[in-house]
């Protein structure tokens, strides 16, 4: 009996050395951890404990522009190879890290505009409601950032010293409920997180970040026959959304102030039959989760870059004073200002949102990509920081925050970091509605520095996020302001 067992162990062990053995030799040519190519529990673990970031940059640092972070997960850092992996010809699809993300509802599962793999899916899906995101469409729904704006600076206007991280994405997640469907959610009025709202974003996040690495692990658990159906319940926004649906049916006609991306949806959906309710209702939960911590954590890096940096911030007052805003600005007034546009991409190059590559799977036939050929099936894409801290594309100081690198004459350097900047991703698969958070971000940022002079509560303070969610958290950022004469 205690032979066959050992025999039994041996070969079990040895089958495991062979699988684990395998693994690596399928993309050994790519420099990185051993173990991170035998299995993606490597990757998994540093994931959860949100490190994996900060372990592909040492990576890249160490290694080059090519480094390996799991059994079949390629990160590149070269900037050329944005258009090759990300453009919209190029035959590479989502990774399956992607389809942790797909939303279950009423029993089924509903893929959405980002997590969506089937690549005709996606661009009907995108074709169907792009118009509600054009630069123009997105002034319609200027007046409801105006008035979470105002409610903001009241808020503000109570307090000496607050939560800057937490404010500002109370701000994001109200404008978002505004625009998205006519009402906020209600993160400002009782300065927290309203009925949940926040937490369920969050929760979803989560779940993607926590199981990217091992989305069949995840299969397993979470999407087996059992499981799918015992999801049955409406989370508080999709019954929202669902009401609101319900009573604009009946409705003829909108008034021309009071549009929303709700009635852009409905009146897309005459046309476009994939644009259903529940269709309808993923894009407006899919809008609230994007607007949410992705453009409050932008705006708490830019100010803080700019307090860390009083040359800036007092240029980007003077520009604010030379404009002669109102309180809250319109449009047209922040448009028209390239300091505070330059404020703006120098934040998100800075301190980027994304945890883990964007990652996009080799098509058949594999490909070549700066220098080495990889197999279809192989997971590869660019860590955006990797990216931005290029010290060819951005120079020797692309750690630093200098904004005045986005106003050079030298327009094709210039070009070369518009290229390579991926705050709003890239290709076909870029940030939908990116018109609509550079908007909330050029009119917050001034209407906060135009009423308010702000400094750190500790004058030490650095800016910590937790980086295991598909998103970076940011971690509480208390901040002294005071009323400017």
């Amino acid at each position: 009996m205690a032979l066959s067992f050992l025999s039994f162990s041996i070969l079990a062990v040895s089958l495991i050395f062979a699988r684990l053995l395998r693994n690596w030799t399928k993309l050994s040519k790519a420099p990185g951890p051993i173990l991170a190519g035998c299995t993606d529990l490597w990757r998994a673990y540093y994931q959860y404990n949100g490190r994996l970031r900060e372990k592909i940059l040492d990576l890249h640092s160490q290694f080059g522009p090519i480094v390996r972070y799991g059994v079949r997960s390629i990160s590149i850092s070269d900037p050329e190879v944005i258009n090759v992996v990300y453009g919209s010809r190029t035959g590479f699809i989502t990774a399956d890290s992607y389809k942790v993300l797909v939303a279950i509802q009423n029993g089924k599962e509903v893929p959405s505009l980002v997590s969506t793999s089937d690549e005709n899916r996606h661009g009907a899906l995108r074709r169907s409601v792009a118009n509600a995101f054009t630069p123009t469409a997105v002034l319609d729904y200027e007046k409801w950032i105006d008035a979470t704006i105002e409610e903001l600076i009241d808020v503000i206007s109570k307090k000496e010293t607050f939560d800057l991280s937490s404010m500002i994405l109370w701000y994001t997640m109200d404008a978002a409920g505004r625009f998205s469907f006519g009402e906020p959610l209600g993160c400002l009025r009782v300065e927290g997180d309203a009925d949940g709202s926040i937490q369920l974003v969050r929760d979803r996040f989560n779940h993607w970040g926590w199981w990217s690495s091992i989305p069949k692990l995840e299969r397993l658990i979470y999407r087996n026959p059992l499981a799918v159906r015992q999801k049955l319940a409406t989370s508080r926004m999709a019954g929202v959304a669902l009401s609101k649906i319900k009573a604009r049916s009946g409705q003829l006609k909108t008034e021309p102030g009071d549009i929303d991306l709700l009635q852009r949806f409905l009146e897309a959906g005459k046309a476009h039959p994939q644009l259903d309710a529940a269709g309808i209702v993923g894009m407006i939960m899919s809008t609230i989760s994007g607007a949410g911590d992705t453009t409050a954590t932008t705006v708490t890096a830019v100010l803080y870059n700019l307090i860390k940096n009083p040359e800036s911030l007092e240029k980007l007052e003077d520009e604010l004073v030379r404009a002669d805003l109102p309180q809250v600005p319109g449009a047209s007034q922040v448009n028209k200002l390239p300091y505070l546009d330059a404020v703006i991409k120098e934040g998100m190059r800075l301190f980027s949102i994304t945890t883990w590559p964007m990652e996009r799977l080799v098509p058949t036939g594999g490909v070549t990509i700066a220098g080495m050929s990889f197999p279809e099936g192989t997971s590869v894409g660019c860590l955006p920081l990797a990216v931005h801290h290029n010290v060819e594309i951005f120079g020797d100081d692309a750690h630093i925050f200098r904004p005045e690198r986005w106003l050079i004459s030298d327009r094709e350097k210039r070009r070369r970091m518009e290229a390579a900047h991926m705050g709003f991703s890239r290709g076909r698969r870029s940030c939908l509605g990116q018109n609509i958070a550079m908007l909330q971000m050029k009119k917050v940022i001034p209407a906060i520095l135009i009423k308010y002079k702000l400094s750190l509560a500790n004058p030490e303070a650095t800016l910590d996020a937790d980086f295991s969610p598909g998103v970076a958290y940011l971690e509480p950022l208390y901040i002294k302001s005071h009323p400017k004469q």
